[in-house]
């Protein structure tokens, strides 16, 4: 019996770009499933998830593991060309796009209450304006 996807999959697609067999598929901001003829029950998708929604082949989801540090996404707002690619892709739709100043144009920020820290904006921004970071990490001088 395979790993299976339950219903608290919030749609990140982290489990589907980890897979070695390339078992699982899904929409972003939707939720994934894992095609039982192809999972070899590797168990990469189970340490993958953020949110522990997957299941393994006995039905057993991740133990808690005491507290668990988040990392949050931060973007750097004189990189950031608010191109949207992180906004589009977000399952938790934690990112909107602001004004930077009167003439400077715009910038995404991350809603750090939103945030998962499932590291798909940071994959995408061909800026390299993302960054993860642990939500104590002092804020620089341009994050708003």
């Amino acid at each position: 019996m395979p790993y299976t996807i339950t219903d608290d999959c919030i749609g990140c697609g982290g489990c589907a770009k980890k897979c070695p067999e390339h078992a699982i598929t899904g929409v972003l901001k939707v939720r994934f499933a894992i095609d039982p003829l192809f999972c070899s029950e590797c168990g990469t998708c189970f340490k993958t998830c953020p949110k522990g929604a997957i299941a393994d082949p006995k039905g057993m989801r991740p133990p808690a593991k005491g507290k668990k540090i988040v990392l949050k996404a931060h973007i750097e707002k004189s990189i950031c060309a608010a191109c949207k690619t992180c906004l589009l892709n977000c399952p938790q739709e934690a990112i909107t796009v602001v004004k930077k100043g009167l003439f400077t144009g715009y910038h995404c920020r991350v809603d750090q209450s939103a945030c998962i820290g499932c590291g798909g904006c940071r994959k995408l921004c061909i800026m390299g304006a993302i960054t993860l970071r642990t939500p104590d990490f002092p804020a620089s001088e341009d994050t708003p």
